[in-house]
């Protein structure tokens, strides 16, 4: 019997980790309702979430944008946050690799909000700009709210294909 409760009371004091902000499928396809220019398309891979921006035409339809915006977003217990990366240019016009920070302030079944850094001044070494006194610039964000779409490729298919 002393084994028994030895057990109850170990099974009692051991907590189950706390589920991570946002445990629902992310996958699929989301427009961008503040901005209806834009669309994305995520696959979620459990830790990680991965995808790519799409630009939204006015008759609904999505194409790829000149220039390739991934995002690779990370669940915690408290957040998911990533990077987008694309690119940007140097004051003398060098193409330097950017990444800009996102994170999931909210997350409901059918919409997200995100806070997303919209611009980031690189210097010419490629790394991000820094103020005379050699702070770092504060970050220019927004806030977004994307919409889960009820599209009929659920977001998997080239948007060619729609």
């Amino acid at each position: 019997m002393p084994r028994v409760l030895l057990l109850l009371t170990l099974c009692a004091s051991c907590k189950k980790p706390p589920a991570p902000f946002c445990d629902q499928d992310l996958s699929g396809l989301w427009l961008n309702s503040s901005d209806t220019r834009f669309a994305y398309r995520f696959r979620d891979h459990g830790g990680t979430l991965r995808g790519e921006f799409l630009e939204r035409d006015a008759d609904g339809g999505l194409t790829d944008p000149d220039e390739r915006i991934d995002f690779e977003l990370h669940r915690t217990p408290t957040a998911v946050a990533g990077v987008m990366r694309s690119t940007g240019r140097t004051p003398l016009g060098r193409t330097c690799p950017v990444e800009y920070g996102i994170q999931l302030t909210s997350c409901q079944p059918a919409a997200l909000q995100a806070v997303v850094e919209t611009a980031v001044d690189v210097a010419e070494d490629c790394k991000r700009a820094r103020l005379e006194d050699g702070g770092e610039i504060p970050p220019r964000l927004a806030e977004f709210r994307f919409q889960r779409a009820t599209h009929p490729s659920g977001g998997g298919e080239d948007p060619v294909s729609h």
